[in-house]
């Protein structure tokens, strides 16, 4: 019977758990307050790759990545430019010789989320419980 209470206990704990708490982390793709355009991950995707260097009132676009050994930029990459990015080195290489350089990489998360937070062009990612009032959530990354 107590082997039974334990294992219905966890079940509703599983259950009832957010996504993302019992495996991976929730990413969030965070924009400056002010911006209020729609983005799916396919936006997102091509922002990143500098594919889509515009916003939709002609203002550049600044993609703000985390350090490259951080867990939410591996995220990042698996979830939204899809998977381990081993191909980005090949890609940003080529992209160089065109004058196309890739996204800014700052040091944490909080300085991504200050910088999105003051300046209206940026877009950033960090996990979800990172973001508060000073950003605008633009995407949840599940």
């Amino acid at each position: 019977m107590c082997h039974l209470v334990t294992l219905l206990v966890a079940l509703a704990t599983l259950i009832a758990a957010p996504r993302g708490l019992a495996g991976e982390p929730t990413l969030v793709v965070i924009v400056h307050p002010s911006r209020v355009e729609p983005l799916t991950t396919a936006d997102v995707a091509r922002i990143f790759l500098r594919k889509r260097r515009f916003w939709a009132d002609g203002a550049p676009i600044i993609p703000l990545n985390g350090e490259v050994e951080s867990a939410a930029r591996q995220l990042f990459t698996a979830r939204v430019l899809g998977g381990d990015g081993s191909y980005l080195v090949q890609y940003w290489n080529e992209q160089y010789f065109v004058g196309v350089f890739p996204p800014a990489v700052l040091s944490s998360s909080a300085a991504v989320r200050r910088y999105v937070a003051t300046d209206r062009d940026a877009i950033g990612y960090v996990e979800a419980e990172e973001a508060d009032d000073s950003v605008r959530v633009a995407l949840r990354l599940e």
